[in-house]
């Protein structure tokens, strides 16, 4: 029923890496379908960039919106490292790191779970030109409420506008992750320094807008009539 392919990135292909792993299942999808059992669906058993650094982040929701945009065939995606004592003498790269007293979160866990406070069922397109943007927009069930989540891993702040084709948007929100440095980092000393912050957004003629900082993710909620 599943295929299960692991995948671990190099931190430094944090911009260019979502976009190759989508060119990857995408080929595999072309495999599948050209083979002998074209129901079988996808399962990136194991992912990760290969850091605790704000790096893994920017990849985090870099790989998160691709798997969102392959939903048709691609079905279960299990992050790894999950746990790790600090002590461990390799594989620094989890989502939850902890002692005898204590934990916190790495990066990926911030972006991991700042994407599912935000899940909705229904992805919807998105059209216009999203430049050097990882984009990917949703919908609930009801329709009223809209996700757009966005990475922007370049070294500028990029402009955003959004509408919402054929409904009218009576309030916006903005919740991101920019820590200003790639080499930031969570401690169980400073265990906020990569952290979710309200960003400012502004609903002008049924037009949001906003900036995401460089090397930052961001989710833009958007409530309907």
């Amino acid at each position: 029923d599943y295929i299960s392919t692991h995948h671990y990135e190099s931190p430094n292909n944090f911009a260019t890496g979502p976009s190759r792993d989508e060119e990857f299942y995408r080929e595999l999808k072309q495999i599948i379908d050209d083979g002998p059992n074209p129901g079988i669906q996808v399962y990136c058993s194991e992912w990760n960039a290969q850091s605790t650094d704000w790096r893994t982040g920017l990849y985090c929701g870099g790989i998160l919106n691709v798997f969102e945009r392959c939903g048709e065939f691609f079905k279960l995606g299990g992050p790894a490292l999950f746990l790790r004592h600090v002590s461990a003498s390799a594989w620094d790269n989890a989502f939850i790191n902890f002692d005898h007293r204590t934990w916190f979160p790495a990066p990926n866990y911030v972006v991991m779970k700042l994407w599912r406070d935000h899940y909705a069922p229904h992805r919807i397109a998105v059209t216009g030109d999203s430049g050097k943007l990882n984009v990917v927009a949703t919908r609930t069930d009801s329709g009223k409420t809209v996700y757009l989540k966005a990475v922007n891993p370049s070294q500028e702040s990029i402009n955003v506008e959004i509408q919402v084709a054929g409904q009218a948007i009576t309030s916006s929100t903005l919740r991101q992750v920019a820590p200003g440095s790639l080499a930031a980092r969570n401690t169980l000393a400073e265990r906020d320094v990569v952290r979710v912050e309200v960003g400012e957004i502004e609903l002008v003629d049924q037009t949001v807008r906003f900036t995401l900082p460089p090397m930052s993710c961001g989710v833009a909620t958007m409530e309907c009539e």
